[in-house]
């Protein structure tokens, strides 16, 4: 299968995704390609699944303390990238790809997060052991954040996590969006994440899955 890690600076997801290629790559079933052009959404219908880590919108802190979000994507770029995936295509969201998005990347990806504690050590709980993406998959330690999601309740939970005596935040997830298959993870803050041995396996399954 046919596959595109879309890099770039926001939320430092370039410094994450040659692992992420290099990993998929190690599965003789994916051919995993780097590209860092956002123009590539207009066209992604020679790839199975894209791997999208850069987000939809761009925080912006200036000197005064004011926070700006700008929207990281050109409507034509955004609107490439729904097309692709109503019309069969799969996609596999990481990390900040749901941070502090509009209404309408929400539909996309099935949930949100606009707050998190700082970084800590945590353990990962898979929440459904017959699901193809967690086949194989214990629980795993982890050091990242842990998004406090708004999610849709149709949302399919694979993984879940605590921060002290709240409420558990779903890890990951998977929906449908029109006839792509997508799959999202809220970890991911850096690259140490990704070199965690059960992590690229759940990354490997959900693109295997996401390809359909």
């Amino acid at each position: 299968m046919q596959v595109i890690v879309l890099s770039g600076q926001n939320h430092r997801f370039n410094e994450s995704a040659h692992v992420i290629q290099d990993f998929l790559n190690q599965n003789a079933e994916i051919k995993a390609e780097l590209i860092e052009d956002k123009n590539i959404l207009l066209n992604l219908n020679r790839y199975d699944v894209c791997v999208f880590g850069t987000g939809f919108t761009n925080v912006v802190r200036h000197e005064d303390g004011n926070i700006e979000h700008r929207n990281d994507l050109t409507h034509e770029q955004e609107r490439g990238l729904f097309d692709y995936v109503a019309g069969g295509g799969g996609l596999v969201g990481v990390h900040g790809a749901a941070w502090q998005v509009p209404s309408r990347a929400v539909t996309l990806l099935g949930g949100h997060a606009n707050w998190h504690p700082p970084g800590l050590t945590f353990e990962v709980k898979i929440e459904d052991h017959e699901h193809e993406i967690t086949s194989g998959i214990q629980n795993f330690e982890v050091d990242d954040e842990i998004y406090m999601s708004a999610w849709d309740p149709s949302i399919h939970i694979l993984a879940s996590a605590i921060w002290e005596d709240n409420p558990s935040q779903p890890m990951a997830w998977t929906q449908k969006y029109g006839e792509g298959r997508v799959f999202y993870t809220t970890l991911g803050h850096g690259p140490a994440t990704f070199k965690r041995a059960m992590m690229q396996q759940l990354v490997t399954n959900s693109v295997v899955w996401a390809a359909g």
